[in-house]
């Protein structure tokens, strides 16, 4: 129960628009469930089994919410980090955003005493979207584990496909290449071309040193970056279709509007 009443605690400051709502808890048959909206369309992993053919920008909307999510986190006094960021604990409400759930191994940092309160006594998280440090004696998830984890979230949403996923059957083997200082190979997820802006952002998630790591503000400001870009691309192309249809009809020769005009506005 105690470890119950810590998860409250947290999950009860945590209160944000991408913070899966808490209503409250109850006791059934001698134990404690903790209450929470009931969301139908289910978590991120499962709602992108069943919807593969979501558009990119679908995909940056939801990479969006989440990040907003843990920026808030990030950015409470004092921060909370999450510790177990994964498809599986990102919930797609009815408006289609992504909220966080699941803080049984969250954690309310004290950085000036490098302790605080845990719903657990070590961090587990999930292989794949576990950071070295974690795999130290005594780990503690911090803000940036959890953005090492979202690198990994990226990842899974924008190809549909986890870290080292085809390495999934040896979790052994997975944990020698963190500690080897192994990222994701962009040649495993075809459906993210290398030359994507993302896995740039996904590399220095990764980055072996947390203290490199960008900030979760940082990371939210370039997906939300990487997802304008990708709007203003199909408006522009959009609008050069309509031009076309147009200048078809009317037998004008005026000139088309680039479509990268906008990158001389950012």
């Amino acid at each position: 129960m105690q470890r119950i009443q810590r998860e409250i605690v947290i999950w009860k400051a945590a209160e944000h628009p991408n913070i899966l709502q808490f209503y409250g808890y109850c006791i059934m048959d001698e134990k404690p469930l903790l209450i929470s909206p009931w969301c139908e369309k289910g978590n991120l992993s499962s709602y992108l089994g069943e919807h593969p053919g979501l558009t990119e920008v679908q995909k940056l909307n939801v990479l969006r919410g989440a990040a907003r999510g843990l920026a808030h986190l990030h950015c409470l006094e004092p921060p909370i980090c999450h510790g177990d960021i994964k498809p599986q604990n990102i919930i797609i409400n009815d408006e289609l955003e992504a909220v966080l759930c699941d803080f049984g191994i969250s954690r309310v940092m004290n950085c000036e005493a490098g302790t605080g309160m845990t719903t657990l006594n070590t961090a587990t998280g999930t292989q794949g979207y576990q950071a070295k440090e974690l795999f130290q004696p005594k780990p503690r998830p911090t803000d940036m584990s959890d953005i090492y984890a979202f690198g990994g979230l990226i990842l899974a949403t924008m190809t549909g496909n986890p870290p080292f996923y085809k390495s999934l059957a040896n979790p052994n083997y997975i944990v020698v290449l963190v500690f080897t200082d192994v990222t994701p190979d962009p040649n495993d997820h075809p459906g993210l071309p290398s030359t994507n802006m993302l896995w740039g952002l996904m590399k220095r998630c990764w980055d072996p040193n947390p203290d490199t790591r960008p900030p979760m503000v940082q990371v939210l400001a370039e997906v939300c970056t990487a997802n304008a870009i990708i709007q203003h691309l199909l408006n522009a192309f959009f609008s050069v279709s309509s031009w076309r249809r147009k200048s078809n009809a009317s037998l004008h020769t005026e000139r088309p509007p680039s479509p990268f005009a906008f990158l001389h506005e950012l």
